[in-house]
C-alpha cells in the first residue's frame, strides 16, 4: 500500500464518525458539532465550519458516490480523491484552506491568529478523537519556522503537503500524527 493510500484511509476513518466504513453526509459536517463539543463551544460558533463542510461534501465527497447508493465507501474515496488532487487542484485546495481557517479561528482561543501546541491538540483531539500524545510529535514537524506556533499558512500547507506528498517523512504527513 502506497503512502497516499495510508493517509488516504486515515482521512476516511476520520471523517467516518459512526465507523461504518461509508461517508455520508452526515458523517462529514458531525465534525463541527463534535468540535464545539469538545471545546465547550455552542453549536452556533461553528456555523462556519458546517458550512464548510457541507460545501466540502456537496461539491467533493458527493461526486465520489459512484454507485449512487447515496454514501461513499472507502475504495470510492481513494479512487476519487487521487483523481480531484489531480484534475481540480485549485478548487479542491481553496475548500480544504476554507476548512483548515475554520479549524484555526475555532481553537485560535487567545485570538493571536495562530495555534499554540495546547490550542493544535485539543482541536484535532476534539475534531478527530486521536490521543493528544498523537500530536506532540506532529505539531514539532509542522512548526516549520521554529516559533511554537502554527501560523494558518504553516496549517494549510502541511494539509497540502498531507494530500499530495508520497514522502514518507514529509512533515505535513504528521498533520494526523505519525503515520
Amino acid at each position: 500500500m502506497s503512502v497516499l493510500d495510508i493517509k488516504l484511509d486515515r482521512s476516511f476513518d476520520v471523517f467516518d464518525s459512526d465507523r461504518d466504513g461509508r461517508l455520508v453526509k452526515s458523517d462529514v459536517i458531525g465534525l463541527s458539532d463534535r468540535l464545539a463539543e469538545s471545546l465547550g463551544l455552542a453549536p452556533d460558533a461553528v456555523a462556519g465550519l458546517r458550512e464548510s463542510l457541507a460545501d466540502l461534501w456537496d461539491t467533493v465527497f458527493q461526486a465520489m458516490d459512484k454507485n449512487d447508493d447515496g454514501g461513499v465507501d472507502r475504495q470510492e474515496f481513494r479512487a476519487a480523491f487521487r483523481a480531484r488532487i489531480i484534475t481540480d487542484r485549485n478548487r479542491i485546495w481553496e475548500r480544504i484552506r476554507t476548512m483548515s481557517n475554520a479549524w484555526t479561528e475555532l481553537a485560535d482561543r487567545d485570538r493571536d491568529g495562530m495555534l499554540s501546541r495546547d490550542e493544535y491538540t485539543s482541536l484535532l483531539h476534539g475534531m478527530f478523537r486521536l490521543p493528544r500524545e498523537t500530536f506532540d510529535e506532529a505539531f514539532d514537524r509542522l512548526d516549520a519556522d521554529g516559533d511554537g506556533q502554527l501560523s494558518r499558512d504553516e496549517i494549510s500547507s502541511a494539509m497540502k503537503e498531507y494530500y499530495t506528498s508520497e514522502n514518507h517523512s514529509a512533515p505535513g504527513n504528521q498533520f494526523f500524527g505519525r503515520l
